[in-house]
Protein backbone atom coordinates (compact mmCIF):
# COMPACT_ATOMS: atom_id res chain seq x y z
CA UNK A 1 0.00 0.00 0.00
CA UNK A 2 2.89 2.29 1.12
CA UNK A 3 4.87 1.81 -2.06
CA UNK A 4 2.12 1.61 -4.17
CA UNK A 5 1.41 5.37 -2.95
CA UNK A 6 4.45 6.31 -3.09
CA UNK A 7 5.19 5.55 -6.70
CA UNK A 8 2.16 7.23 -7.85
CA UNK A 9 3.49 10.53 -6.10
CA UNK A 10 6.93 10.37 -8.07
CA UNK A 11 4.67 9.55 -11.29
CA UNK A 12 2.62 12.85 -10.07
CA UNK A 13 5.40 15.13 -11.28
CA UNK A 14 7.57 12.66 -14.04
CA UNK A 15 10.32 15.41 -15.35
CA UNK A 16 11.39 16.35 -11.53
CA UNK A 17 11.10 12.40 -11.08
CA UNK A 18 12.93 11.78 -14.30
CA UNK A 19 15.88 14.38 -13.62
CA UNK A 20 16.66 13.00 -10.08
CA UNK A 21 16.90 9.22 -11.42
CA UNK A 22 19.24 10.55 -14.17
CA UNK A 23 21.18 12.45 -12.19
CA UNK A 24 21.19 9.50 -9.35
CA UNK A 25 22.40 6.79 -12.09
CA UNK A 26 25.15 8.92 -13.80
CA UNK A 27 27.00 9.42 -10.43
CA UNK A 28 26.45 6.05 -9.39
CA UNK A 29 27.89 5.10 -13.00
CA UNK A 30 30.71 7.00 -12.87
CA UNK A 31 31.36 5.52 -9.12
CA UNK A 32 31.14 2.00 -9.93
CA UNK A 33 32.96 2.54 -13.41
CA UNK A 34 35.90 3.70 -11.58
CA UNK A 35 36.14 1.02 -9.01
CA UNK A 36 35.61 -1.59 -11.82
CA UNK A 37 38.00 -0.07 -13.85
CA UNK A 38 40.53 0.09 -11.12
CA UNK A 39 40.22 -3.43 -10.26
CA UNK A 40 40.34 -4.68 -13.18
CA UNK A 41 43.44 -2.76 -14.78
CA UNK A 42 44.97 -3.98 -11.60
CA UNK A 43 44.09 -7.60 -11.95
CA UNK A 44 45.13 -7.44 -15.77
CA UNK A 45 48.65 -5.56 -14.56
CA UNK A 46 49.88 -8.15 -12.27
CA UNK A 47 48.77 -11.20 -14.17
CA UNK A 48 51.64 -9.17 -16.48
CA UNK A 49 54.12 -9.14 -14.49
CA UNK A 50 53.38 -12.88 -12.78
CA UNK A 51 57.00 -14.56 -13.01
CA UNK A 52 58.53 -11.36 -14.34
CA UNK A 53 61.08 -10.49 -11.74
CA UNK A 54 63.24 -8.17 -13.77
CA UNK A 55 63.55 -7.06 -17.15
CA UNK A 56 66.84 -6.10 -19.16
CA UNK A 57 67.19 -4.11 -21.77
CA UNK A 58 68.61 -1.06 -23.64
CA UNK A 59 69.07 1.74 -21.56
CA UNK A 60 66.62 4.49 -21.42
CA UNK A 61 63.20 5.22 -19.43
CA UNK A 62 62.60 1.66 -16.95
CA UNK A 63 58.86 2.09 -17.71
CA UNK A 64 58.86 1.99 -21.47
CA UNK A 65 61.07 -0.69 -20.85
CA UNK A 66 58.08 -2.74 -18.54
CA UNK A 67 55.34 -1.38 -21.00
CA UNK A 68 57.45 -2.24 -24.03
CA UNK A 69 58.47 -5.87 -23.19
CA UNK A 70 55.95 -7.05 -20.73
CA UNK A 71 52.43 -5.24 -21.91
CA UNK A 72 53.49 -4.62 -25.55
CA UNK A 73 52.22 -1.19 -25.43
CA UNK A 74 55.12 0.85 -25.95
CA UNK A 75 58.35 1.33 -28.01
CA UNK A 76 61.01 -0.32 -26.66
CA UNK A 77 63.92 1.60 -25.66
CA UNK A 78 66.74 -0.02 -28.27
CA UNK A 79 68.44 -3.00 -28.66
CA UNK A 80 70.74 -5.28 -26.61
CA UNK A 81 73.63 -7.85 -27.68
CA UNK A 82 72.46 -10.99 -26.88
CA UNK A 83 76.07 -11.85 -26.27
CA UNK A 84 76.17 -9.68 -23.39
CA UNK A 85 72.82 -10.52 -21.76
CA UNK A 86 74.08 -13.92 -21.43
CA UNK A 87 76.13 -13.41 -18.92
CA UNK A 88 73.23 -12.11 -16.86
CA UNK A 89 70.61 -14.91 -18.14
CA UNK A 90 72.98 -17.94 -17.33
CA UNK A 91 74.01 -16.21 -13.97
CA UNK A 92 73.49 -19.02 -10.96
CA UNK A 93 70.63 -16.58 -9.42
CA UNK A 94 68.31 -17.01 -12.31
CA UNK A 95 65.82 -19.29 -12.47
CA UNK A 96 64.78 -18.73 -16.08
CA UNK A 97 65.45 -16.16 -18.84
CA UNK A 98 63.07 -15.52 -22.21
CA UNK A 99 64.42 -13.67 -24.58
CA UNK A 100 62.50 -11.15 -26.45
CA UNK A 101 62.87 -9.42 -30.18
CA UNK A 102 60.71 -6.78 -31.15
CA UNK A 103 60.54 -4.38 -34.93
CA UNK A 104 57.76 -6.14 -37.57
CA UNK A 105 54.04 -6.33 -37.46
CA UNK A 106 50.87 -7.51 -39.13
CA UNK A 107 48.18 -5.31 -39.31
CA UNK A 108 49.32 -3.50 -36.09
CA UNK A 109 49.38 -7.31 -34.20
CA UNK A 110 53.22 -7.31 -32.61
CA UNK A 111 55.48 -10.41 -34.10
CA UNK A 112 57.81 -11.20 -31.32
CA UNK A 113 60.63 -13.11 -31.51
CA UNK A 114 61.45 -15.58 -28.96
CA UNK A 115 60.93 -18.88 -27.14
CA UNK A 116 58.77 -21.71 -26.37
CA UNK A 117 59.74 -20.90 -22.99
CA UNK A 118 57.41 -17.38 -23.49
CA UNK A 119 54.40 -19.60 -24.00
CA UNK A 120 55.38 -21.75 -20.64
CA UNK A 121 55.36 -18.51 -18.63
CA UNK A 122 51.64 -18.43 -19.04
CA UNK A 123 51.20 -22.23 -19.42
CA UNK A 124 49.93 -22.20 -22.98
CA UNK A 125 49.88 -24.93 -25.78
CA UNK A 126 47.94 -23.57 -29.22
CA UNK A 127 44.26 -24.63 -28.91
CA UNK A 128 44.28 -26.08 -32.84
CA UNK A 129 48.25 -26.73 -34.55
CA UNK A 130 51.70 -26.86 -32.89
CA UNK A 131 54.27 -24.47 -31.77
CA UNK A 132 56.60 -23.13 -33.61
CA UNK A 133 59.83 -25.61 -34.62
CA UNK A 134 61.33 -23.63 -37.54
CA UNK A 135 62.58 -20.25 -38.98
CA UNK A 136 59.62 -18.70 -40.02
CA UNK A 137 56.69 -20.63 -38.43
CA UNK A 138 54.32 -18.18 -35.90
CA UNK A 139 52.19 -19.01 -33.20
CA UNK A 140 49.00 -16.57 -33.51
CA UNK A 141 47.16 -15.11 -30.22
CA UNK A 142 42.89 -15.93 -30.38
CA UNK A 143 42.40 -12.21 -30.77
CA UNK A 144 44.91 -11.92 -33.82
CA UNK A 145 43.44 -14.83 -35.55
CA UNK A 146 39.86 -13.64 -35.42
CA UNK A 147 40.44 -10.38 -36.62
CA UNK A 148 43.09 -10.79 -38.94
CA UNK A 149 41.14 -14.79 -40.04
CA UNK A 150 44.45 -16.13 -39.99
CA UNK A 151 44.78 -19.40 -39.51
CA UNK A 152 47.01 -22.74 -39.26
CA UNK A 153 48.76 -22.99 -42.96
CA UNK A 154 47.88 -19.26 -43.63
CA UNK A 155 51.01 -16.83 -44.98
CA UNK A 156 51.34 -13.73 -44.48
CA UNK A 157 54.51 -11.23 -44.92
CA UNK A 158 55.42 -8.71 -41.43
CA UNK A 159 55.61 -4.97 -41.59
CA UNK A 160 58.76 -3.12 -40.51
CA UNK A 161 57.93 -0.90 -37.22
CA UNK A 162 55.20 -1.47 -34.90
CA UNK A 163 52.48 0.32 -36.72
CA UNK A 164 50.26 -1.08 -39.30
CA UNK A 165 51.56 0.81 -42.04
CA UNK A 166 55.62 0.39 -43.05
CA UNK A 167 57.84 -1.48 -45.39
CA UNK A 168 56.50 -5.12 -46.16
CA UNK A 169 59.02 -7.98 -46.19
CA UNK A 170 57.29 -9.43 -49.04
CA UNK A 171 60.49 -11.41 -49.60
CA UNK A 172 60.07 -13.48 -46.58
CA UNK A 173 56.33 -14.96 -45.73
CA UNK A 174 55.88 -16.13 -42.12
CA UNK A 175 53.35 -19.52 -42.07
CA UNK A 176 50.76 -19.98 -39.30
CA UNK A 177 51.41 -23.02 -37.28
CA UNK A 178 49.29 -22.84 -34.33
CA UNK A 179 46.61 -20.56 -32.79
CA UNK A 180 46.84 -20.05 -29.11
CA UNK A 181 43.27 -19.93 -26.96
CA UNK A 182 41.99 -16.87 -25.41
CA UNK A 183 43.45 -16.04 -22.32
CA UNK A 184 42.82 -12.12 -21.65
CA UNK A 185 46.03 -11.45 -21.64
CA UNK A 186 48.39 -9.56 -24.41
CA UNK A 187 49.46 -12.77 -25.71
CA UNK A 188 46.07 -12.66 -27.38
CA UNK A 189 47.20 -9.69 -29.67
CA UNK A 190 51.00 -11.41 -30.22
CA UNK A 191 52.58 -13.36 -33.31
CA UNK A 192 55.27 -15.32 -31.71
CA UNK A 193 58.16 -16.82 -33.82
CA UNK A 194 61.53 -17.43 -33.03
CA UNK A 195 64.45 -15.17 -32.30
CA UNK A 196 66.14 -16.77 -35.65
CA UNK A 197 63.27 -15.57 -37.96
CA UNK A 198 63.34 -11.73 -36.63
CA UNK A 199 67.16 -11.80 -37.40
CA UNK A 200 66.92 -13.74 -40.93
CA UNK A 201 64.02 -11.12 -41.90
CA UNK A 202 66.47 -7.94 -40.93
CA UNK A 203 69.51 -10.12 -42.18
CA UNK A 204 71.94 -9.17 -39.64
CA UNK A 205 74.58 -11.65 -38.35
CA UNK A 206 74.55 -9.60 -35.13
CA UNK A 207 72.60 -11.02 -32.66
CA UNK A 208 70.37 -8.81 -31.17
CA UNK A 209 67.64 -8.37 -28.78
CA UNK A 210 65.30 -6.05 -27.41
CA UNK A 211 65.18 -7.36 -23.65
CA UNK A 212 64.86 -10.19 -21.65
CA UNK A 213 62.13 -11.31 -19.02
CA UNK A 214 64.18 -12.47 -16.12
CA UNK A 215 63.03 -14.77 -13.13
CA UNK A 216 64.85 -15.47 -9.95
CA UNK A 217 65.70 -18.23 -7.91
CA UNK A 218 65.72 -15.79 -4.68
CA UNK A 219 64.70 -12.64 -2.80
CA UNK A 220 68.39 -12.00 -2.64
CA UNK A 221 69.42 -11.37 -6.44
CA UNK A 222 66.40 -9.40 -6.67
CA UNK A 223 68.25 -6.59 -4.30
CA UNK A 224 71.93 -7.66 -6.13
CA UNK A 225 71.12 -8.06 -9.90
CA UNK A 226 69.47 -4.61 -11.24
CA UNK A 227 71.43 -2.69 -9.64
CA UNK A 228 74.81 -4.57 -10.61
CA UNK A 229 73.38 -4.42 -14.35
CA UNK A 230 72.70 -0.45 -13.87
CA UNK A 231 75.81 0.68 -12.53
CA UNK A 232 78.68 -1.96 -14.45
CA UNK A 233 77.13 -2.48 -17.77
CA UNK A 234 75.53 -0.10 -20.97
CA UNK A 235 71.91 -2.08 -20.64
CA UNK A 236 69.18 -1.35 -17.86
CA UNK A 237 67.36 -3.37 -15.48
CA UNK A 238 63.96 -2.74 -14.85
CA UNK A 239 61.75 -3.70 -11.98
CA UNK A 240 58.12 -4.22 -13.11
CA UNK A 241 56.81 -4.25 -9.30
CA UNK A 242 58.26 -1.05 -8.74
CA UNK A 243 57.34 0.67 -11.96
CA UNK A 244 54.04 -0.74 -11.94
CA UNK A 245 53.58 0.70 -8.55
CA UNK A 246 54.74 4.25 -9.83
CA UNK A 247 51.98 3.87 -13.23
CA UNK A 248 49.37 3.10 -10.40
CA UNK A 249 50.14 5.97 -8.60
CA UNK A 250 50.20 8.14 -12.12
CA UNK A 251 46.81 7.18 -12.95
CA UNK A 252 45.43 7.46 -9.11
CA UNK A 253 45.52 11.18 -9.27
CA UNK A 254 42.72 10.97 -12.17
CA UNK A 255 41.12 8.67 -10.72
CA UNK A 256 41.09 11.01 -7.43
CA UNK A 257 39.11 13.58 -9.75
CA UNK A 258 36.33 11.67 -11.19
CA UNK A 259 35.74 9.73 -8.00
CA UNK A 260 35.44 13.78 -6.57
CA UNK A 261 33.01 14.73 -9.48
CA UNK A 262 31.12 11.56 -9.10
CA UNK A 263 30.32 12.05 -5.40
CA UNK A 264 29.14 16.19 -6.35
CA UNK A 265 26.87 14.26 -8.92
CA UNK A 266 25.48 11.94 -5.94
CA UNK A 267 25.38 15.34 -3.76
CA UNK A 268 23.45 17.17 -6.40
CA UNK A 269 21.31 13.90 -7.21
CA UNK A 270 20.50 14.33 -2.97
CA UNK A 271 19.71 17.71 -3.44
CA UNK A 272 17.33 17.50 -5.70
CA UNK A 273 15.49 14.73 -4.03
CA UNK A 274 15.61 16.89 -0.91
CA UNK A 275 13.88 19.62 -2.85
CA UNK A 276 11.62 17.71 -4.61
CA UNK A 277 10.10 15.73 -1.26
CA UNK A 278 9.63 19.50 0.80
CA UNK A 279 7.56 20.24 -2.24
CA UNK A 280 5.26 17.20 -2.79
CA UNK A 281 5.18 17.10 1.46
CA UNK A 282 3.85 20.66 1.11
CA UNK A 283 1.69 20.31 -1.67
CA UNK A 284 0.38 17.00 -0.75
CA UNK A 285 -0.40 18.40 2.93
CA UNK A 286 -4.47 18.13 2.43
CA UNK A 287 -3.63 14.67 1.36
CA UNK A 288 -1.45 13.56 4.40
CA UNK A 289 -4.04 15.31 6.65
CA UNK A 290 -7.12 13.27 5.10
CA UNK A 291 -4.84 10.03 5.44
CA UNK A 292 -4.27 10.68 9.02
CA UNK A 293 -7.77 11.45 9.91
CA UNK A 294 -8.86 7.79 8.09
CA UNK A 295 -6.20 6.15 10.71
CA UNK A 296 -3.34 6.52 9.27
CA UNK A 297 -0.65 6.83 12.12
CA UNK A 298 2.46 8.86 12.51
CA UNK A 299 4.98 5.98 11.08
CA UNK A 300 3.16 5.44 8.26
CA UNK A 301 3.27 9.17 6.66
CA UNK A 302 6.98 8.86 7.36
CA UNK A 303 7.61 5.55 5.83
CA UNK A 304 5.34 6.96 2.72
CA UNK A 305 8.21 10.05 2.39
CA UNK A 306 11.27 7.41 3.09
CA UNK A 307 9.63 4.97 0.42
CA UNK A 308 9.69 7.70 -2.33
CA UNK A 309 13.41 8.39 -1.80
CA UNK A 310 14.10 4.77 -1.23
CA UNK A 311 12.22 3.88 -5.15
CA UNK A 312 14.18 6.89 -6.92
CA UNK A 313 17.50 5.75 -4.83
CA UNK A 314 17.33 2.14 -5.71
CA UNK A 315 16.46 3.11 -9.24
CA UNK A 316 18.77 5.46 -9.39
CA UNK A 317 21.73 2.90 -8.14
CA UNK A 318 20.32 -0.06 -10.75
CA UNK A 319 20.40 2.34 -13.90
CA UNK A 320 23.37 3.57 -12.68
CA UNK A 321 25.35 -0.35 -12.18
CA UNK A 322 23.44 -1.06 -15.74
CA UNK A 323 24.86 2.48 -17.12
CA UNK A 324 28.91 1.43 -15.93
CA UNK A 325 28.65 -2.22 -17.18
CA UNK A 326 27.90 -1.43 -20.24
CA UNK A 327 30.05 1.67 -20.83
CA UNK A 328 32.91 -0.57 -19.60
CA UNK A 329 32.04 -3.05 -22.13
CA UNK A 330 32.22 -0.17 -24.62
CA UNK A 331 36.01 0.82 -23.52
CA UNK A 332 36.76 -2.40 -23.90
CA UNK A 333 35.97 -2.55 -27.36
CA UNK A 334 37.11 0.94 -28.43
CA UNK A 335 39.36 1.58 -26.45
CA UNK A 336 41.28 -0.47 -24.02
CA UNK A 337 41.94 -3.72 -26.63
CA UNK A 338 44.13 -0.99 -27.87
CA UNK A 339 46.29 -1.37 -24.39
CA UNK A 340 46.05 -5.07 -24.45
CA UNK A 341 43.49 -4.92 -21.58
CA UNK A 342 40.44 -7.20 -20.98
CA UNK A 343 37.37 -6.96 -18.80
CA UNK A 344 35.82 -9.81 -19.17
CA UNK A 345 34.84 -9.86 -15.11
CA UNK A 346 33.40 -6.21 -15.41
CA UNK A 347 29.76 -7.81 -14.56
CA UNK A 348 30.80 -9.33 -11.26
CA UNK A 349 29.53 -7.40 -8.29
CA UNK A 350 32.14 -6.60 -5.59
CA UNK A 351 32.19 -5.39 -1.60
CA UNK A 352 33.38 -1.88 -2.94
CA UNK A 353 30.31 -1.94 -5.08
CA UNK A 354 27.91 -2.94 -2.61
CA UNK A 355 29.21 -0.53 -0.61
CA UNK A 356 29.05 2.39 -2.83
CA UNK A 357 25.37 1.70 -3.60
CA UNK A 358 24.56 1.52 0.31
CA UNK A 359 26.25 5.04 0.64
CA UNK A 360 24.11 6.49 -2.11
CA UNK A 361 20.83 5.03 -1.07
CA UNK A 362 21.76 6.36 2.53
CA UNK A 363 22.01 9.71 0.91
CA UNK A 364 18.95 9.63 -0.62
CA UNK A 365 17.23 8.56 3.02
CA UNK A 366 19.11 11.04 4.78
CA UNK A 367 17.60 13.70 2.53
CA UNK A 368 14.42 12.88 2.91
CA UNK A 369 14.50 13.06 6.20
CA UNK A 370 13.43 16.50 6.98
CA UNK A 371 10.61 16.15 4.54
CA UNK A 372 9.86 12.98 6.56
CA UNK A 373 9.51 14.69 9.72
CA UNK A 374 7.79 17.26 8.51
CA UNK A 375 4.93 15.00 8.02
CA UNK A 376 5.50 12.88 10.65
CA UNK A 377 4.95 16.07 12.42
CA UNK A 378 1.87 17.43 10.87
CA UNK A 379 -1.20 19.08 12.65
CA UNK A 380 -4.43 17.48 11.43
CA UNK A 381 -7.09 20.23 12.40
CA UNK A 382 -5.27 22.98 11.38
CA UNK A 383 -3.99 21.41 8.36
CA UNK A 384 -7.94 20.48 7.51
CA UNK A 385 -9.20 23.56 8.41
CA UNK A 386 -7.26 25.79 6.56
CA UNK A 387 -8.25 23.64 3.87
Amino acid sequence: MILRIAFKNLLHKPLYAVLCWLLLACSTAVLLLLITLSRQAQEQLEKQIDGVDMVLGAKGSPLQLILSSVYNIDAPTGNISLEEAQRFMQHPLVESAIPISLGDAYMGYRIIGTTDAYLKKYNLQPATGKVFSQDMEVVIGATVAKRSQLKVGSKFAGTHGLGEKGHVHEEHNYVVTGVLPPTGLSVDQLILTSLQSVWTIHETNERQITSVLIKFKSPLAQLQMPRMVNENTNMQAAVPAIEINRLQSLMGSGTAVLRILGWLLAGLATCSIFVMLVQGTHERRYELALLRSMGWGRGKLLSLVLAEAGILGIAGILGGFLLSRLSGWFLQQEVFSHYHLNFSGAWKITPADLITAAAILAACLLAALFPAIRAFRLNISKTLANA
